[in-house]
């Protein structure tokens, strides 16, 4: 059976801000046809050595909704999916491998059936998969670890590499041991990174400034961007009241879209205690700030229009905004840029804005719906998964992530060479840290620290939810590092 490719990303892409939707049970099992014609010799490939793995199955367990990342079927004529298509028939041919993925449903909704697939099969000994391709918000929980290898325990890995992110590598190595990776090959990373799109026609038509020279000048802040839409709005429908038919600033969720923030006004969640581990961060002044500033933002301008998702929504009225043209500002995910591509209105993609001129780069994370690579304890044939892991993320390096940005993204779905250049800037300053890695771990049970909940509030008060939170918070800490050192702090 075919995968549909495009309805799965559409889909993806139209429910990403959700934190949950709805899905089915079944899972499926498929071989990708690797026959080619023609094949050459790469040389990132050959640095890897001579292996033969006999024709041997490298079963991905992966997520319906992107199992498009792991494998397609055919070539399609879609840019990105046919280097995909070729980056595994050519390490397919390379290594005498066939790639399998067995595809289960892994959204938020099935989080509990997917890590129940990962301990039933682990706990079975019977070695079903090679590598696991899981939903990083849930799957980094305290319950799998005890299911995974550490990285470090596989041969052929060089972490080193390029084509691995060591800013997570280095964030949740701990006492040794690294149980999740992301390298070129989670290229779900990529898509669901933050940006903020613009409407450029509501931006001539209320007089802004030029966008991208503002970033350039590095003077894109939160103040500015409150300055340029704070009082823009329009009684569109002519009803008396604001709503989702009119024409706003600003339209934003208080969910992943204000996580972001995290990242993009450099708020560490967690910093080094004097032995290097992470320890929770008290120094809570410029949170305070951020979320004051926020929250009267987002409450008190008439240019603003928050809306909050929950878990039985299937359709976001704010992506619905921007693509019918009343919205100047829409920060969301990459990817939507393929969404957006059919506007007749141009559109603009820039960072997120910078807490205040002195920081030196604009900063942006990925929505942690993403996936990373992790190994499970029984797999069977530890020399080939490190083989695989290697050459699957150098091949992407080279061909698939260079496709979606330099021809997808740069190409064909953004309208201006300045997008282009504005999201090489959203590259350099990609930043993960510990604290949102971990996010949901951490803050079970304190979900009102989280800056999502706080900024939702019209009078937040950081400091005592802090307080009150901030047993609870070491707590949950302490077992997630117990993974790692064995005795809590």
């Amino acid at each position: 059976m075919k995968r549909q490719i495009a309805t799965l990303i559409a889909t993806a892409m139209l429910l990403v801000s959700l934190v949950s939707c709805s899905d089915n049970t079944a899972s499926t099992a498929k071989t990708q046809d690797t026959t080619v014609t023609e094949s050459e010799t790469r040389p990132y490939l050959d640095m890897l050595g001579e292996y033969n793995f006999d024709g041997e199955d490298f079963v991905v367990l992966c997520r319906k909704d992107t199992e498009f990342e792991v494998a397609v079927d055919e070539l399609t004529g879609d840019l990105v999916e046919d280097e995909i298509y070729k980056r595994n028939a050519e390490i397919s041919e390379r290594f005498n491998v066939k790639i399998v993925t067995h595809a289960i449903d892994g959204l938020w909704p099935s989080r509990d059936s997917f890590m129940k697939t990962v301990i039933d099969e682990v706990s079975a000994g019977g070695g079903s998969f090679d590598l696991i391709m899981g939903y990083q918000a849930y799957m980094c929980g305290t319950g799998l670890a005890d299911y995974l290898l550490n990285i470090h325990d596989l041969p052929a890995i060089d972490l080193g590499a390029r084509y691995y992110y060591h800013d997570i590598i280095d964030q949740i190595t701990i006492n040794g041991k690294l149980l999740y990776l992301v390298g070129d090959y989670t290229l779900t990373v990529w898509k669901h990174l933050f940006v903020y799109f613009f409407n450029k026609q509501l931006a001539t038509d209320y007089n802004l400034p030029d966008l991208y020279q503002l970033v350039r000048d590095g003077v894109w802040t939160i103040d500015r961007l409150i300055e340029l839409s704070a009082d823009v709005y329009a009684d569109v429908n002519g009803n008396g009241k604001e709503d989702d038919g009119d024409l706003y600033g600003l339209a934003t969720d208080f969910g992943n879209i204000a996580d972001a923030y995290y990242s993009a006004f450099e708020i560490p969640i967690t910093v080094p205690d004097p032995d290097g581990l992470p320890a929770i961060n008290t120094d809570i002044s410029k949170f305070d700030s951020v979320v004051a500033k926020l929250s009267n933002f987002i409450h008190n301008s008439p240019g603003v229009h928050s809306f909050k998702m929950i878990s039985t929504m299937t359709e976001n009225p704010l992506t619905d905004m921007f693509i019918a043209g009343r919205a100047l500002f829409y920060p969301d995910m990459l990817d939507y840029a393929v969404v957006f591509r059919g506007l007749e209105t141009d559109f603009g993609i820039i960072p997120y804005p910078k807490w205040d001129e002195t920081q030196k780069l604009y900063r942006s994370q990925s929505w942690n719906g993403y996936n990373f690579m992790t190994v499970p304890k029984d797999a069977r044939n530890l020399e080939k998964t490190g083989v695989m892991i290697e050459a699957l993320n150098a091949a992407s390096l080279k061909t698939v992530v260079p496709t979606y940005f330099d021809t997808a993204l740069k190409v064909k779905f953004t309208r201006d060479d300045e997008s282009g250049e504005m999201l090489e800037i959203i590259r350099e300053g990609i930043s993960y840290q510990f604290g949102y890695f971990f996010q949901v771990p951490l803050y079970a049970g304190c979900e009102a620290y989280r800056i999502r909940d706080l900024v939702e509030k019209t009078k937040p008060a950081v400091a005592s939810t802090f307080r009150s939170v901030e047993k609870k918070l070491n707590a949950n800490l302490d077992a997630i590092l117990q993974v790692y050192t064995g005795d809590a702090q």
